[in-house]
């Protein structure tokens, strides 16, 4: 396998709280600190029913969001992903080099990618702040499936050991799965992802990894990076 066919392949491998009393003989009104009392419990139930429901549409629409996204990337819908992204990465990144990255694993010859699944497996609360933006994070796995296409690439016993050590050591013997009959390969992988709800009202995501936490200073703001866990 070439070099550039390894990278290609390595790189891309790598979702929301008394009632007084008076001894007194006079007419009393046992009722009325009753009426207060509930009166009180009622209004306090309904801010607490009100908030309750405002934290699930949060959560129902923060889920529909992350739906909406992970389905773009399961199908390599290179635009609705560009479109989805935090805009403020284009500031750090080429925004041309990101559309290359993601239609060379579509169009690459050498190997054909038969299924990519993403499984949510966590959603943090959604943090809203005082300019309608809000900020969640969200954790999945990933499944990716790959078949190699062309005939030289891993036609041997010790370039597929070479692979696959070298793909146990990144991501775990568990999670490496080589059928050598079928020249296939399976790869699970945790991720993470930053949720931003911009402005415009709009839910844009940011990869949660090593590389992109060195840009976050660069282009979130602050509020957002003294959540980060």
């Amino acid at each position: 396998m070439k070099k550039y066919h390894f990278l290609l392949l390595a790189s891309f491998l790598i979702y929301l709280t008394g009632c007084n009393h008076t001894e007194e003989v006079q007419p009393k009104k046992p009722k009325e600190p009753k009426v207060k009392l509930h009166l009180r419990e009622e209004v306090n139930s309904t801010k607490v029913m009100k908030s309750m429901r405002k934290a699930e549409t949060g959560e129902a629409e923060t889920r529909e969001a992350l739906d909406i996204y992970l389905n773009a990337l399961n199908n390599f819908d290179t635009q609705a992903i560009v479109d989805m992204t935090y805009p403020k990465l284009f500031d750090v990144i080429s925004l041309d080099l990101f559309r290359q990255y993601i239609s060379s694993m579509m169009n690459a010859k050498d190997i054909e990618i038969q299924s990519f699944t993403t499984n949510i497996t966590n959603i943090s609360s959604t943090t809203y702040f005082s300019n309608a933006t809000a900020f969640a994070q969200a954790d999945y796995d990933s499944k990716i499936l790959i078949h190699f296409l062309n005939d030289e690439l891993y036609n041997n016993q010790e370039k597929i050991n070479f692979l696959y050590d070298a793909l146990i050591h990144k991501y775990g013997k568990e999670n490496v799965q080589v059928n050598v009959a079928e020249r296939t390969l399976s790869i699970k992988k945790a991720e993470k992802l930053l949720m931003i709800k911009t402005e415009d009202g709009l839910w844009k995501f940011l990869g949660d990894n090593k590389k992109y936490r060195r840009l976050y200073p660069s282009i979130l703001p602050q509020e957002i990076l003294n959540l980060l866990d």
